[in-house]
């Protein structure tokens, strides 16, 4: 059953890698321009509603291996969501470049995370 839900995940990896950059890119162009942005935190964006729905019901049953890196996955996706919402686009102090750029480090992070978790799939 795990299995099943993974594998559905692995197939998406490729679409939540690109709303995360999307993500991302908006709210730099928020910031770029003094744009308003509306900020999600990890529960509310379609990844986080997906995996809340799909992978966390199943987390305690999977493999310790997986169990591991889907727990890596989760806690930086919060991470990112979290240094995001301090990010005010309307506000060009250097406090929201630093914040931008801990959050494209964290979808980079995130990225490398969910390719691992990936290839971990396919090997089963």
């Amino acid at each position: 059953m795990y299995k099943d839900k993974l594998l559905e995940l692995s197939d998406a990896i490729d679409l939540y890698i690109s709303q995360d950059n999307s993500y991302i890119s908006k709210l730099e162009r928020a910031v770029r321009y003094g744009e308003p942005f509306e900020h999600k935190d990890c529960h509310r964006c379609n990844f986080g509603i997906a995996w809340d729905e799909e992978i966390k019901p199943i987390k305690d049953v999977l493999p310790e291996d997986l169990r591991a890196v889907v727990e890596e996955i989760e806690k930086t996706h919060c991470q990112f969501h979290e240094v995001s919402l301090k990010i005010d686009p309307k506000n060009p102090e250097e406090i929201n470049q630093e914040n931008l750029r801990i959050a494209k480090d964290l979808i980079n992070q995130l990225y490398k995370k969910l390719l691992q978790l990936q290839k971990l799939l396919k090997e089963e």
